[in-house]
């Protein structure tokens, strides 16, 4: 997976390029030294391992002060990396690297801020509202923020939606059916949206109920009839949460809460690239 982003990554700085970039040219046989600067306190840094290996591609050392997940409080500017290389690679990569280390970075400080909020009790999750081609990198940031990253992708787990659930009939048929090609190592997750289809996504044999757009009273309410039946369901709340009111849906019977502000809703980390002369 990382070698598939990596090269998705340098080629889209080799379409930046396109022919010749005309105003790095001129440079193209003078070696360089750079430092990629963080301008922010309090951001959790993201992306370094995926910037490292872009740049290799393009023969520029890149040698990192900080990892993956560090929680930076230090006063700005911040040195996070230098770079050692031709000028003319290390000027037509610039923007991209700095595009991807502020993406990343954006979206791990805002996992860290509401992994924080619920103090542990639960695990915060990612949805697939991700960026179409940046989907990887969210959900790695998701990880450097201390988040669960959910799906890869429509493989990791075999979800059961409103949409599937249309076309089945049943939510006892939907679960029969997808248990049929379902591998061992594979869990089947149905959606629901009022308690009368969680309770039969329970006797269906679901491994997890993912319960949708609740108000949080009903919602705990509903989570621990459940975990009441059968403790060992996965339960997982979705659907209007945000930081601002996630802690309205603490409670002992719930073990994943997904948030698509997380990777729809940060704000990007500022980075800059400066040349050392």
């Amino acid at each position: 997976m990382m070698r598939k982003i990596v090269n998705h990554l340098i080629n889209c700085i080799l379409e930046d390029e396109n022919i010749v970039d005309v105003a790095s040219f001129p440079l193209r046989e003078l070696e360089v030294s750079a430092h990629i600067l963080l301008k922010q306190q309090n951001v959790v840094i993201s992306g370094i391992d995926v910037v490292k290996e872009v740049l290799k591609h393009f023969n520029i050392t890149f040698t990192s002060y900080f990892t993956d997940g560090t929680f930076s409080t230090d006063k700005t500017p911040i040195r996070l990396a230098k770079l050692n290389g031709r000028a003319y690679d290390v000027l037509i990569t610039e923007r991209t690297i700095l595009n991807v280390l502020s993406i990343m970075s954006g979206v791990a400080t805002k996992v860290r801020k509401i992994v924080n909020l619920v103090g542990g009790r639960v695990r915060i999750a990612a949805t697939r509202k991700t960026f179409p081609g940046l989907g990887v990198l969210q959900k790695l940031a998701v990880i450097h923020g201390g988040g669960d990253p959910h799906r890869f992708n429509l493989s990791d787990c075999y979800m059961i939606k409103d949409n599937h659930l249309k076309l089945y009939g049943t939510i006892s048929r939907a679960v029969e059916t997808v248990r049929k090609i379902c591998s061992f190592t594979k869990k089947v997750e149905v959606e629901v949206e009022d308690e009368d289809s969680a309770m039969e996504a329970l006797k269906a044999g679901a491994d997890i109920i993912m319960l949708d757009n609740f108000e949080p009273s009903r919602v705990k309410k509903l989570a621990c009839e459940l975990k009441a039946i059968k403790p060992d369901i996965i339960v997982e709340f979705s659907g209007g949460i945000t930081e601002d009111n996630i802690r309205e849906y603490l409670c002992d019977c719930v073990d994943v809460i997904s948030l698509g502000c997380i990777t729809m809703g940060f704000q990007p980390v500022d980075y800059s690239l400066e040349i050392d002369v």
